[in-house]
């Protein structure tokens, strides 16, 4: 692909990068890779999160963490399967028939039924399971051992592609009911994959690159006919997702190298150039041949800390010394028309939204829409009668001016996590966490009026399933639905010769 040139002052004087540039490591950790990219990287556990009554919640990026915020969950009744292998049949609830609407317009939901995720024999410390897409009425998850469909109302499994070999990342996004997944030893092979028909299209080795043969710790972006694969080291390639057809892939000797991509209805390259010691960044877009429509080039200074979304085009940035997410810029054709500042860098930041590491997911705890982005704040002591709890509200700011237009306070009882856009996409809707004394709910906060409503009432008695789930896991409104999907499974130590065994999906509604 096209790449901008080296910036005045470059070490490379005024030398044109080559069309396909891949060379220099991409060493910052904070787009995911770790800081030592030579070296195995095993995040920590990410800590609990909650209220006074210690449930494991929240939505905090969190590479090695299992399931989060499983809520309105009642008692499960297994089926004859045990639940665990390539077969294993989802456990409905039972009161599996879904909620109705509650007497304040809130769905009062049910726990539909969860799915089960087997360790494989061989695996490591955790494994990183954390893509999940919709098509229709399904679910499709990513396992241990496969790409499995499940019905959203029932949970039955509609189909699975096997895999084999480590647990691999795949791509964030869907094109045309289209992903790609890596799988293999050490994840050197990638896999395109029909969701709404559960066929493969093609598999293919990635090109091998000054004799690598690893490519742990990717990052895969689909949009419209193209997927682009990036991983550690400057390494990237790209396919042709309708054919199978290598589009680009690395070139020694280069400049630059693509160090990161972000797909959806845009598709959007990360780029270093220069020494490790003196780097430039620059974001750019570029079409499905990878030919660039316009180049960013990032302050000095800075470092991309995320590609947030493509349309609008929302980026991360770390500034100054620290790596950890600081500010979120707005561009638009290759222009920066805003940027905002968190309040701070990393946990302490006052407005929050989490980004994980390569190949674990998407960015999380926030909502955006044409023209506003929004976050849930920081946690802070409530007031009156939960003087003594933890709360926050949900800020909304205009991308194209960076200010800040308005905020909302669900309540002083418990915090609120952004979950995203619902399905009509004027209400941001939020989860807020059980009491000692009741489920969990979600709330929406109209986008026109700021208005907060009840939207999901979550049963009290499930509150003893959201205990078996911790933090660093994935939220998602489908048609009304809410499921909970595991960002990783990890080893639980005595479970059997085969692994253990955990919920990788939890459905409610």
């Amino acid at each position: 692909m096209s790449q901008p040139p080296p910036p005045p002052g470059n070490p490379y004087g005024q030398q044109q990068p080559p069309q396909y540039p891949y060379q220099q490591p991409y060493q910052q950790p904070q787009y995911g890779y770790p800081p030592q990219p030579q070296q195995p990287y095993y995040a920590p556990q990410p800590p609990q999160r909650g209220g006074g009554n210690g449930k494991l919640i929240g939505i905090v990026a969190g590479a090695v963490a299992a399931v989060l915020v499983v809520v309105g969950g009642v008692w499960i009744a297994t089926s004859g399967d045990s639940g665990s292998g390539p077969d294993a049949k989802p456990s409905a609830s039972s009161s599996s028939s879904g909620g109705g609407r509650s007497g304040d317009g809130a769905i009062a939901a049910a726990s539909l039924w969860t799915a089960t995720a087997n360790r494989p024999p061989k695996a490591e410390y955790g494994s990183s399971l954390p893509d999940a897409w919709f098509t229709g009425n399904a679910i499709v998850k990513t396992m241990p051992d496969s790409v499995t469909s499940y019905d959203i109302d029932s949970g039955a499994k509609n189909w699975s592609v096997p895999l084999s070999g480590e647990s691999c990342p795949g791509s964030r996004e869907s094109s045309q009911d289209r992903i790609v997944v890596q799988y293999g030893s050490k994840c050197s092979r990638v896999m395109a994959i029909d969701i709404a028909k559960g066929t493969k299209l093609w598999d293919h080795a990635l090109p091998v690159e000054n004799g690598r043969t690893s490519f742990d710790y990717a990052m895969i972006a689909v949009s419209g006919d193209t997927a682009a694969v990036a991983w550690i080291g400057g390494g990237s390639a790209a396919y042709r997702i309708s054919t199978g057809k290598l589009l680009w892939k690395p070139k020694e000797g280069a400049d630059c190298s693509d160090v990161a991509y972000k797909g959806g209805s845009k598709l959007i390259a990360v780029i270093q150039c220069g020494t490790y010691s003196n780097p430039t960044y620059y974001v750019q877009g570029i079409d499905e041949s990878g030919t660039k429509q316009w180049t960013w080039q990032v302050p000095s200074h800075n470092e991309v800390n995320s590609v947030i979304s493509t349309d609008p085009v929302v980026v991360g940035l770390a500034a100054g010394s620290q790596s950890l997410l600081s500010d979120v810029v707005y561009l638009e054709n290759g222009k920066m028309k805003s940027r905002i500042s968190l309040g701070n860098a990393g946990a302490d930041a006052k407005y929050r939204i989490d980004c994980h590491v390569v190949g674990e997911g998407r960015c999380q705890d926030y909502a955006l829409d044409k023209d506003t982005i929004y976050f849930s704040t920081k946690s802070h002591s409530g007031s009156g009668s939960n003087a003594y709890g933890r709360t926050n509200e949900i800020a909304a700011f205009d991308l194209r001016t960076g200010k800040a237009k308005w905020l909302a306070k669900p309540d002083q009882e418990r915090e609120v996590t952004v979950v995203g856009l619902d399905d009509s996409g004027g209400k941001v809707i939020g989860y807020q966490q059980p009491t000692y004394n009741k489920g969990g709910r979600l709330i929406a906060v109209d986008t026109t009026t700021h208005q907060v409503t009840p939207y999901m009432e979550l049963p009290e008695s499930g509150k003893g399933l959201e205990d078996a789930f911790y933090s660093g896991d994935y939220l998602w409104i489908h048609k009304e639905h809410f499921f909970i999907t595991a960002a990783t499974v990890r080893s639980l130590g005595s479970a059997g010769a085969d692994g253990s065994t955990q919920k990788s999906v939890a459905a409610f509604g």
